[in-house]
C-alpha cells in the first residue's frame, strides 16, 4: 500500500477520500486546502501519491503540478475535478498528471486509481489514452492560440458563473487582473461577450 496526500478545497471531499483509501490500506499522510500549502506539505512528507483538484485557492492545480515538475517531484499525480472533459484531461496528461477521475464518477473508483499509479500504470479515462497516442486531435478548443494553465483556469471558473471579484478571490490576484485575463480570452476565442464566449467554449467541449 502507499502513502498519499490529498489536495482539496472541499473537507467534505478530503474526508470521503481519506476513508476509501485507508479502508484499503493506504496511509494518508497529509491534506491541504489549497495549493500553497499543498507545495509545503508535499516537500515535507514525499507522498507516493499526490490526489489533486484543480480549483482550489492561492495556487491553481496546474501550477501546483508546474511547480512539482521543475522540482522533480518523484511521486505520482491523480487529479480528482469537477471537470469530465476529455481534453482537459489530456492536458493534465501531458502536464505530467498520472491519472484523471471526475468526481461526476464513481468516487469509490479512487482506491483502484491509486493502486494503479502504485503498480506503475495510468489511470484516465479510455478516449484521453487513445488519442494522445495519435497525437491529440486539432480541436483540443476553439482558441486562435494556445491557452496558459492561469487562462485555462479562469475560463472554468467563468463557465461555472463565478464574477470577477469571486475569481480574483480564489486565485488571490486582483480584479483587475482578472478582467485582463477575460479580455485576453475574448480576443483568442473571436468573442464579443462573456456569454459568446462560455457558447463556444461549451459547444467545443473544450473545458
Amino acid at each position: 500500500m502507499g502513502t498519499v496526500v490529498i489536495v482539496d478545497d472541499h473537507p467534505l471531499i478530503r474526508i470521503a477520500v481519506r476513508i476509501l483509501l485507508e479502508k484499503k490500506g493506504h496511509t494518508v499522510l497529509a491534506e491541504a486546502g489549497n495549493g500553497v500549502d499543498a507545495i509545503q506539505l508535499i516537500r515535507t512528507h514525499e507522498p507516493q501519491v499526490l490526489v489533486l483538484d484543480l480549483d482550489i485557492p492561492k495556487l491553481d492545480g496546474l501550477s501546483v503540478m508546474s511547480h512539482l515538475k521543475s522540482s522533480r517531484f518523484a511521486g505520482k499525480i491523480l487529479i480528482l475535478t469537477a471537470s469530465a472533459s476529455a481534453d482537459f484531461a489530456r492536458r493534465c496528461l501531458k502536464a505530467g498528471a498520472a491519472g484523471f477521475m471526475s468526481k461526476d464518477g464513481e468516487l469509490d473508483e479512487i482506491a483502484n486509481a491509486v493502486q494503479a499509479l502504485l503498480s506503475g500504470l495510468s489511470y484516465f479515462p479510455g478516449d484521453t489514452m487513445a488519442l494522445s497516442r495519435e497525437g491529440g486531435d486539432s480541436r483540443t478548443h476553439s482558441a486562435s492560440s494556445p491557452l496558459t494553465n492561469r487562462e485555462i483556469t479562469i475560463l472554468r471558473l467563468l463557465i461555472k458563473g463565478k464574477k470577477n471579484r469571486d475569481i480574483a478571490t480564489t486565485l488571490f490576484i486582483s480584479h483587475k487582473t482578472v478582467s485582463t485575463y477575460k479580455s485576453r480570452l475574448l480576443r483568442k476565442f473571436n468573442a464579443t461577450s462573456l456569454l459568446e464566449l462560455v457558447e463556444i467554449v461549451r459547444r467545443g467541449n473544450s473545458i
